[in-house]
Formats: C-alpha cells, structure tokens, sequence
C-alpha cells in the first residue's frame, strides 16, 4: 500500500506538471495564430494557473483581468442584443465571440491535489524575479518568443519538477529535478 501510495503522489505531480506544459504550448500557438500576445497566468497562492490574451489582460490587476475576461465578453454581447432588441431573450453563451482560445480563456486549471506551485522565475524586461507567492504571468509574442522562465512544482514527498520556457524559440521543457538540485533551489520545505 504505501508503494501504491507513493506511485499516485508522483503521477500527481507529473500531471500537473504537463498540463502547464500543454497551457503553455497552446498559448504559443494561440499567439502566433492569433498574432496577439497571449499569456499563462499562475496565481501561485491558490494552486491554479490559466490563459489570458493581451487584449483582456490587465498587468495591474492581473488576478481580476484574467478570471473576467470571458464575463465581461459575455456581458458586453449580451448588453448589445439586448438594447437591439429588448423582446429578445438571450443566451450568453451563444453570443459569446466563439475561437480556438474562447472556451478556456480566463478558466482557472487548478494543480492536483498534494501539488503546490513552490515557485516561478521570470526574466521581465532583463530583470530576473523569483515570485514564490501572489500572482506572476509568462507571455508569449506573435512572433514565437516569450522570456526565459522557470516553474517549480513540489509535491507532498519534496519531489520536484521543472517546466521551463526558453526565450528565442518559446519551446516548453518538463523535468523531474534530483534530490541535489532540489536542496540548491532552497525548495524542500514540509508542505502541507
């Protein structure tokens, strides 16, 4: 039992780990298809990352810009058929401007259970930022680059995992760290 119970602890953080990994690659992609900078949001506090777009993402407010993104899209439809046209009964989600990203722009992805986000390195604007609690965003431009960056996740066994990004190419790249690096990160801690 306790093998058995150590087998889902891993898998629970390699999961995680790809489906930052697969937000990630799709917010390339959405980006050079869309040619508008697109984003992955990490709210690193409550365990959960999500997509946002330039065009609704506010670097002040990040927290609030992302998760009402696709409300205030929602609302702003609905508001316009009505005025045209105050008989109508409307649907929200059918008046929503339909595309690759609409369905989970602003949808939080939360980290399995017993994963913590243990910290985030960005290179914003040549400046190195290690970000271990509040909100922090990774970019990528329609041109297919983003900024160097590092996501660390840990899970209740101190394992850690790394999903990087790399600047010139945007290219995503997942790995289990060794104990050894772990220690030198400073990331074993007993988490909860």
């Amino acid at each position: 039992m306790p093998t058995l119970k150590g087998f889902a602890t891993t898998r629970r953080l390699k999961a995680s780990a790809y489906t930052i990994r697969n937000l990630l690659t799709f917010a390339r992609d959405m980006a050079i298809t869309d040619r508008t900078t697109h984003l992955v949001v990490f709210d690193i506090d409550n365990e959960r990352c999500w997509l946002a777009s330039s065009e609704t993402f506010n670097p002040s407010t990040p927290l609030a810009s992302a998760l009402t993104a696709r409300n205030s899209t929602v609302g702003t439809a609905t508001q316009n058929n009505t005025n045209a046209n105050p008989q109508a009964t409307t649907n929200p989600v059918q008046q929503e401007t339909l595309g690759r990203a609409s369905g989970i722009l602003g949808v939080p992805y939360l980290m399995e259970q017993g994963v913590t986000l243990a910290a985030l390195t960005t290179n914003h604007n040549g400046r190195t930022v290690q970000n271990d609690s509040g909100v922090a965003y990774i970019y990528f431009s329609p041109n297919a680059t983003s900024e160097e960056a590092l996501v660390y996740l840990q899970n209740t066994r101190h394992q850690v995992m790394s999903v990087s990004v790399e600047a010139a190419s945007g290219r995503v790249i997942v790995r289990q760290l060794a104990a050894e690096e772990v220690q030198t990160l400073g990331l074993e801690v007993s988490v909860n």
